[in-house]
């Protein structure tokens, strides 16, 4: 071999070798994002966040972070989520405070405020402003090793039941389920008997009469199927779900990642945020086309009935409740905590 032709091979070789260490290079630069979820895809939620929200941080973050998403509870599940976000099981994932009131005693303030926006723009406005002027709420997330990237919410709390539905008044002494202890007290103030069934169960309870209704955000009962069975609804914009779907991210995870990277995740939670209100408002106008289409009574709460939910009077009793109870619970500041929601739920409200 000549020497003219062994340089060949050799300059061959060591620009292949560059080549297979800038590969090597840029692959150890990529950051994978493990997102886990317990609710399948399919819903208004799941799909938002599949097809806009965890692509948004691939491509504000420049392709720097890979994304790999469990659906369905594949990974955690609903009452798994929050220790195996703060143990590091999985890098960021959904979590329902409602889930975790021994852990997340200030979010469960959030379920005694029933009649509340129906923008989602002036929802997660309100968030965002209990956040940064409530500091209780954000340091129960830090202690657990963690903090919210994005707020979602499920669409506004419905009714759908086995009887015909013409106004609240028509839940009166029928059993109906909601899925905290809240909800069922404004079940049972409406002058329903208040019936707790575990979520996988309902369409079951529903079909066989074990309860005639089921109080629950909309389009969780519409991806449930609960209207195929208890096809009479009654449906308000106002009945907010109240209580945020918060998307949470493991803090030694955040704290260890680059600035840049920091940077363009919270750009893409914040662009998700804003293309949510649209999907938001979407959805709840296409369930209820879905419904009537197929033939399941859809009625519009009247004001009075709105109000009549809402029961101002015993409304102020479970308000001094809960702040007794988040006291014991060991939040001493739960009366001032209440006072600030007051004010700022009531901005909000003028928001609209």
């Amino acid at each position: 071999m000549s020497n003219r032709k062994a340089i060949k091979i050799l300059k061959a070789a060591l620009s292949g070798l560059v080549v297979l260490c800038l590969v090597s290079f840029v692959q150890a630069k990529t950051i994978t994002f493990k997102y886990s979820d317990h609710d399948p895809p399919g819903g208004m939620r799941t799909e938002f966040l599949k097809n806009v929200w965890l692509p948004e941080i691939e491509k504000q973050t420049g392709g720097k972070v890979k994304v790999q998403d469990f659906w369905g509870a594949a990974l955690l599940n609903s009452k798994e989520i929050f220790k195996g976000i703060a143990d590091g099981i999985t890098d960021a994932g959904f979590v329902y405070p409602g889930h975790y009131p021994g852990q997340l005693v200030a979010f469960t303030i959030f379920k005694l405020f029933p009649r509340g926006p129906s923008k989602f723009e002036n929802m997660v406005w309100f968030y965002h402003k209990v956040y940064e002027e409530i500091p209780e709420f954000t340091e129960e997330l830090k202690r657990a090793n963690q903090k919210t990237l994005l707020f979602t919410a499920g669409l506004p709390g419905a009714f759908t039941g086995k009887n015909p539905l013409s106004s609240l008044n028509d839940i009166k002494g029928d059993k109906w389920r909601a899925g905290d202890k809240w909800a069922l007290r404004f079940l049972k103030n409406a002058g329903a008997i208040p019936v707790s069934v575990p979520w996988g169960d309902v369409y079951m309870a529903l079909q066989t009469g074990t309860i005639d209704g089921c109080f629950t955000n909309y389009d969780g009962l519409h991806m449930m199927k609960f209207d195929e069975v208890a096809p009479n609804l009654l449906v308000s914009k106002e009945l907010w779900y109240a209580m945020p779907f918060i998307h949470n991210v493991n803090l030694d995870y955040w704290n260890a990642l680059p600035k840049d990277v920091q940077q363009g995740i919270l750009k893409a939670c914040e662009i998700a945020e804003q293309k949510f209100a649209r999907v938001y408002e979407n959805a709840f106008d296409k369930i209820m086309a879905e419904q009537k289409a197929a033939g399941f009574k859809v009625t519009v709460m009247s004001k009075q009935d709105v109000l009549q939910w809402e029961n101002a009077e015993k409304l102020g009793d479970m308000q001094e409740q809960w702040v007794k109870e988040a006291v014991t619970a060991g939040l001493k500041t739960a009366p001032q905590i209440l006072e600030k929601m007051r004010g700022l739920h009531k901005q909000a409200m003028e928001r609209e």
